[in-house]
């Protein structure tokens, strides 16, 4: 699956070093140095991926708006580069997702985008999806009667194999049957991303009832096998939770020190956690590594991070753009079996590390649902074992 790119920027130091670090992740990039012809690209063409260094706030502004607007870029990924923190809290309210400081070095802009890039492929993949190879009959922008292959298909969309590229934004009617079924399905869908061979993702818009239902029954069959194996390798790491010890060294949370290689930066930030009081809970802490989302209260950016170091009453939540000690904030963490929503207040907080947070448990409820969030948490550990 190929990503996309959108980067607009006038600084050529910066532009060779992001250039490189998305040629080496794989994703494909679009420079725009101007941002009048940056927000044209963005109405005419979805994008995975935006990242903005414009002469002014301004112009970072005026881009944000633009996408978070748009039909076909309001939900893309959103990096921005700033000089300073002055305007961190205004970014996160425009919708920005990760932000690099200047100069831009190669170090923190790999590490940066490979986590945008990890948060990226699992959006494409919330739906569970069935590999499929069934030729289609296709219409489109004045092409009658053309043929193509899917590749994949979920509830919401499918990969399609064309072999060429499309008008951008094109809105395609398909026509084909699923392997094993004799009716016909029939739908419109627009094409979201697209790559150079000639594969790409759509979207679907227009479902009949009756098609409907023939893909749903056909992925219920297909989806089974791939479902449990899903469920299987859910994604609690006990292992690999890292923290601190008392020695200075990161260890695993069954005490095994990792060989981690740092700049000394990382080592400092690791001590100045590790000496913070507010990081010494007298609870019994459980490791893992849970994916979750958290806002800001009040706030509808949602931040991708892992939960780790959970306890009855707080977490530890890695991310490198850890908010504010006081800030208040709400976590939503899943599971194959639940989803909780918490609140709670950022008591520690590590940039480039993550912060440690204190659950505001008010009801019955939302006690019981922290204890069963750790009561999966130590069944895993258990099995693991």
């Amino acid at each position: 699956m190929t990503l996309s790119s959108l980067l607009v920027c006038v600084d050529e130091a910066s532009v060779e070093v992001l250039s490189r670090v998305l040629e080496e992740l794989g994703v494909q990039v679009e420079l725009c140095k101007d941002a009048v012809r940056a927000a044209v690209r963005l109405a005419q063409e979805r994008f995975d991926l935006i990242i903005l260094d414009c002469e002014t706030q301004a112009d970072v502004t005026s881009l944000l708006h633009e996408s978070r607007s748009s039909r076909l870029n309001d939900s893309t990924l959103a990096v921005a580069i700033v000089a300073g923190q002055e305007n961190i809290r205004e970014m996160f309210s425009l919708g920005v997702n990760f932000v690099l400081y200047k100069p831009v070095s190669y170090d923190r802009a790999l590490s940066s985008l490979r986590a945008a890039q990890s948060v990226l492929y699992r959006d494409k993949r919330r739906k569970a999806r069935a590999a499929v190879h069934t030729h289609a009959t296709i219409d489109y922008a004045g092409v009658e009667q053309a043929r193509a292959t899917l590749v994949d298909l979920a509830e919401d969309g499918m990969a399609v194999n064309f072999g060429k590229k499309l008008p951008p934004t094109c809105k395609v009617y398909f026509q084909f049957q699923l392997p094993g079924q004799t009716a016909n399905v029939r739908l419109s869908g627009q094409v979201v991303w697209q790559d150079w061979n000639g594969r790409a993702g759509i979207q679907f818009v227009d479902v009949p009832q009756a098609s409907r239902r023939v893909l749903r029954e056909w992925l219920q069959m297909n989806l089974a096998d791939a479902t449990r194996q899903q469920l299987a390798s859910e994604d609690v790491q006990v292992e690999h939770s890292i923290r601190p010890s008392d020695d200075g060294a990161l260890t695993n949370a069954r005490g095994k020190k990792q060989d981690v290689i740092s700049k000394t930066s990382d080592g400092e930030a690791a001590a100045r956690l590790r000496s913070e009081p507010s990081n010494r809970r007298g609870q019994t802490r459980y490791a893992c590594r849970l994916g979750a989302e958290v806002y800001q209260k009040g706030s509808s950016v949602r931040n991708y991070c892992h939960l780790s170091d959970l306890s009855p009453g707080g977490c530890y939540l890695e991310m490198p753009l850890a908010f504010a000690a006081g800030s208040a904030v709400e976590i939503v963490v899943r599971t194959h079996e639940m989803k909780l929503r918490l609140s709670g207040d950022v008591k520690s907080s590590h940039p480039g590390y993550g912060m440690g947070v204190s659950f505001h448990l008010n009801t019955k409820d939302e006690r019981h649902g922290v204890q069963q969030l750790i009561d999966f948490v130590a069944a895993a550990a258990q099995s693991s074992e």
